[in-house]
């Protein structure tokens, strides 16, 4: 029985396809295959909900939590946490809300690997455990409370640098924590 390769094997197999054809050109947020070489896609890998299929693919992840978040501060460069998906906070802002909230704060986003020149990791949004009893509305009609939650994170929680409001507020259940609601922060 084949068992699914790990993440870390998938990009691995790109930086050597890329080896073969001789030096790759330099990424922008450091030299290429460093997801590889930094371990990023190690301690990333446990968290993926969808592994690359093509070199052009990228690898989803959801709930990374502060353990990982703690590794990833430790390996990654200045450049590599100042990414950010549009208006999201900062990769590293990020990281650094989940170590100081373990079990309040989880990131999703994504991974683009070596085979790409925009290899990096990106965090898109936050899973936050934490106010259950605040009401927001899909179209914040009156009496919603996303201020009052989107306040919250920024103050109490430290998730301070985005550069607009998250796109999609919102509460759910994740299937790792099932009994556990949560709110779902997402930046397009």
């Amino acid at each position: 029985m084949r068992t699914r390769p790990t993440l870390d094997e998938v990009y691995q197999g790109y930086l050597d396809a890329l080896a073969d054809s001789g030096p790759p050109a330099p990424g922008h947020t450091g030299p290429r295959g460093w997801t590889v070489t930094s371990t990023a896609t190690q301690i990333v890998s446990p968290f993926v909900t969808y592994l690359p299929t093509g070199p052009q693919d990228i690898a989803y992840f959801h709930g990374l939590d502060a353990d990982a978040a703690s590794q990833l501060l430790e390996h990654l460069s200045d450049l590599q946490l100042a990414d950010r998906q549009h208006d999201a906070p900062s990769l590293g802002t990020l990281l650094r809300a989940a170590t100081a909230h373990p079990g309040v704060i989880e990131l999703h986003g994504y991974m683009v690997g070596p085979s790409r020149p925009d290899e990096r990791i990106t965090a898109e949004g936050i899973y936050v455990y934490d106010r259950p009893e605040l009401v927001v509305t899909p179209d914040h009609q009156p009496g919603c409370q996303c201020a009052e939650l989107w306040e919250y994170i920024q103050l109490d929680l430290g998730v301070d640098d985005a550069r607009w409001m998250p796109d999609e507020m919102r509460s759910r259940v994740n299937a790792w924590r099932p009994d556990e609601p949560c709110w779902s922060l997402w930046w397009e």
